[in-house]
């Protein structure tokens, strides 16, 4: 059941693409953002992240 809320979150990070240099965040914080960030290891909710950082996450979320 919590698989749901899971995937609807994840579907609902959205990111803007800062003339090509990288990525902003644009969803807001909550408890389930928070958590899955501790449990990935990585932060998205913050920061800017560059391309490449987005493609090693992509890479890292890809082996799990």
């Amino acid at each position: 059941m919590y698989y749901k809320e899971i995937l609807d979150k994840l579907k609902s990070m959205k990111f803007a693409d800062i003339k090509g240099q990288g990525y902003m965040p644009t969803y807001i914080r909550d408890k389930l953002t928070d958590a899955l960030h501790k449990v990935c290891g990585f932060r998205t909710d913050y920061e800017f992240i560059t391309k490449a950082d987005m493609r090693t996450i992509e890479k890292q979320s890809k082996q799990r």
